[in-house]
Order: C-alpha cells, then sequence, then structure tokens
C-alpha cells in the first residue's frame, strides 16, 4: 500500500499544547536525504516562551491539497480549542484558512508573519529606510504610531504603500490584530525547528519519525527537571522579561485619577538620547493600557507594575495564568511510554512502499547552509551588532562574554 502523506504527532505534546497560549506557527521545510519531498511542521510556545512541538507531516509537496490535508489532521488533535494560525502568506494555507469548515473564523484566525510580508515589500522596493518603517508599521501595539509610519511610508513610496494596504491590516499589523497573536510577530519558532530537524530529514520517513520522537522525549525530560529545580513563581525564560519590566517600572511617573475605576496616567522618564517622556493611560481594573502590550501579552506592562506597586498589590496577579510555574509543570508532566518491540505491534494489515520515482539523482553535496536574500542588507547607518550579546562595538571574536574567565 502507497502512502502520499505521513501525518504524526505525539499524545503527551498534545496534552501539553492545551495548556498554551492558543497560538501556533507552521512553516514548510524540503527533506535533504534520499527522496524529494517537504515536511509540514506545527509549534507553538509552552509557559516558558520555549518550542514546543505539535505536529508533523511529510508530503510529496507544498501545494493547497497537502496543506488542506494536514490541517485536517492537525483539527482532530488540537480538538476544537479556538485558535489563532501565523504562516507565511502561501496559497495553500491561505486557502484552507478560508474554505475549510473548521478552521474558518469564528474558530480560527489567520495571521500572516510579519517577516515575510517584510521580505515581499523588500523584494519589490529595494530600500533599506523602507526596510526598518515595515517592520515598525507592524510590529507597533499604538495606533497613533502606525499613523505616523504610514505617512512617513507614504511620503517615502506611495506605490510601496498601496501594496502594503492591498493585505489586510488585522493580518500582519499588531495595532489592528484584535490581540489574537498574543505579540507573536513571526514564524521563526517554526523556522527553528525546522533547523532543528535538518538531522532527521536526511532520513528515512520510518527513522525520521524515530528521531522526532527521541528528540521530544528528551525535550520532555529536560525541561521536566527545569521546572522542578524552578523557585520562583514565573518559569525562568518569563522571570526574566519580568524583572526586566519591574526594574523598568521604578523609572516612571504616576498621577492618579480615579482611585476606585482604577485611571491612572503614567509618564516615563526621559533618556539621555531623547527618547523618553511618553504618557500612558491605564485602565487597571480593566487590565488595558494605551501602550497596547498589556492586552497583546496578557502580561503587565512597566505602566501596569508601576500602578501595582502603588497600591501595594502584588504584580504577579496581573499575569495570565498561561505563564505561571505551575502550568509549566503541568505541561511536562505527561510521560512517554517507551515503544516495545515491533513484535508486539498490533498488524495494520498494510505496508509502507517506497516511492522510486521520488529518489533525488542529481549527484553531488546539497547545499546545507542558508542562501542570504534582500532581508540580509542593512543599513548603513546601522550599527554592527555582536552576535553574542547583540550588544555594538565589538563583534563575537572579542566578546567579554565569549572569553574564558
Amino acid at each position: 500500500m502507497t502512502f502520499k502523506y505521513v501525518f504524526w504527532a505525539f499524545g503527551p505534546a498534545i496534552n501539553a499544547f492545551q495548556m498554551c497560549r492558543p497560538v501556533i506557527s507552521v512553516d514548510g521545510t524540503h527533506l535533504k536525504g534520499s527522496y524529494k519531498g517537504n515536511m509540514l511542521v506545527a509549534v507553538a510556545k509552552d509557559a516558558n516562551n520555549s518550542i514546543l512541538p505539535i505536529a508533523f507531516t511529510i508530503v510529496d509537496e507544498e501545494t493547497v491539497d497537502s496543506w488542506c490535508w494536514f490541517f485536517e489532521q492537525l483539527r482532530c488533535v488540537v480538538q476544537d480549542k479556538q485558535l489563532c494560525v501565523i504562516s507565511d502568506r502561501h496559497r495553500g494555507i491561505i486557502h484552507l484558512m478560508k474554505y475549510l469548515e473548521k478552521w474558518k473564523e469564528p474558530f480560527a484566525y489567520h495571521r500572516f508573519c510579519l517577516r515575510h510580508v517584510w521580505s515581499n515589500l523588500m523584494s519589490r522596493f529595494k530600500n533599506l529606510t523602507l526596510k526598518r518603517l515595515c517592520w515598525a508599521i507592524g510590529s507597533t501595539t499604538q495606533e497613533r504610531k502606525f499613523s505616523r509610519y504610514k505617512r512617513e511610508i507614504e511620503a517615502l513610496n506611495p506605490s510601496a504603500w498601496k501594496y502594503l494596504e492591498e493585505i489586510d491590516k488585522s493580518q500582519w499589523c499588531l495595532a489592528f490584530d484584535n490581540n489574537l497573536r498574543w505579540g507573536s510577530l513571526t514564524t521563526n519558532i517554526s523556522e527553528s525547528f525546522n533547523n532543528v530537524l535538518r538531522g532527521a530529514r536526511q532520513l528515512p520517513i520510518r527513522a525520521c519519525i524515530g528521531l522526532t520522537f527521541k528528540r521530544t522525549v528528551q525535550l520532555f525530560k529536560r525541561y521536566t527537571m527545569v521546572g522542578l529545580n524552578c523557585k520562583t513563581s514565573l518559569p525562568p525564560n518569563i522571570w526574566k522579561i519580568y524583572r526586566k519590566v519591574d526594574t523598568l517600572a521604578q523609572s516612571h511617573h504616576i498621577e492618579e485619577f480615579d482611585y476606585t475605576k482604577g485611571v491612572y496616567r503614567i509618564v516615563t522618564a526621559r533618556k539621555t538620547n531623547g527618547h523618553g517622556g511618553n504618557v500612558q493611560i491605564v485602565y487597571y481594573h480593566d487590565k488595558k493600557c494605551t501602550c497596547g502590550k498589556w492586552q497583546a501579552h496578557r502580561f503587565p506592562c512597566s505602566h501596569a507594575i508601576t500602578i501595582c506597586r502603588q497600591r501595594r498589590d502584588n504584580p504577579l496577579t496581573l499575569v495570565n495564568g498561561v505563564y505561571g510555574t505551575s502550568t509549566f509543570k503541568c505541561q511536562y508532566e505527561s510521560d512517554f511510554v517507551p515503544l516495545l518491540h515491533n513484535d508486539y505491534w498490533t498488524d495494520p494489515g498494510w505496508k509502507i512502499q517506497a516511492d522510486y520515482s521520488k529518489l533525488v539523482t542529481s549527484r553531488g553535496r546539497r547545499r546545507q547552509s542558508r542562501i542570504e536574500n534582500e532581508m540580509d542588507q542593512r543599513h548603513p547607518n546601522e550599527p554592527r551588532k555582536c552576535g553574542i550579546c547583540r550588544l555594538s562595538g565589538h563583534n563575537k571574536r572579542n566578546c567579554p562574554k565569549s572569553q574564558p574567565r
């Protein structure tokens, strides 16, 4: 019996996803072994902002049919949970999100990866200033900044703005997203996971499934230990973000307008580079701030924490439960069961047969490194940053963090 597509997902990972943010990132990549084909993956973020694999499939190529089939199987494992899907603008994904019954709104919402919109714009209008403005307008959570960047793009290149305007702004602009994507801008997590699986993509299907199973088991084992050793209310990565925001909150100036209704005015501190001094209005009881970050991430911004400190409340109570250490531990409590010997498996009544028409016959070594594109161009006024600490003034060869102590 010959199969065109192969799909697999692991139960403990599916159970862990039920406690994650309802946002999944999907992406496809080529197989690197003896057979032609593509691997499609769906991943999410756990409570620690780490990558959690959900499902995999191997198809002959990325088409409308293959993507529709993958999402039909994916809906079986994620059940009736309302989801936000972030992807590139592949016509197969756009088609299924419009016409597959269980993936249409309000069951699921489709959002575009900002980096792909960014890249598509740069391929048509090669301008490094336009590159910066496109990212700024897509990533801002404030409508006033959106309007400002819009005017700058129109003045710089009216055709570029006309191109962006043809795309529904709710699908690529964070300010008009209705807070469905929880602040996630790109498909970086699925693309990073594809890079992790580059070794598995060189193997036959059965070996590929076995290796993904082994690595998923290792992932659960590693994060189980992280959860057991965590002594804070938030997992390590989220705790670092919280401490950074809490430190920033200490420099804000607060004005109380209505204690009962929780209305406050926050003025941020002035910086030496001329930035700062921004005014934000916070509606404390409604968990809203005019900066938009609190609503988008369900995580308190520095303005909210400033008010919380003055009211002598615990800022950790403002953090959504999906970020908690208890949630993180529960996500990785599900144990994997070791597979028995093949002789103990139930006979399915069929066998997978190889399709030799899919064999790669070209000689030579496959190109393994990423091919640079227009997105790798750097603005002349943009300082170079170290590849390790991401600070300017040095490179990774003489980075203080890379030097032996």
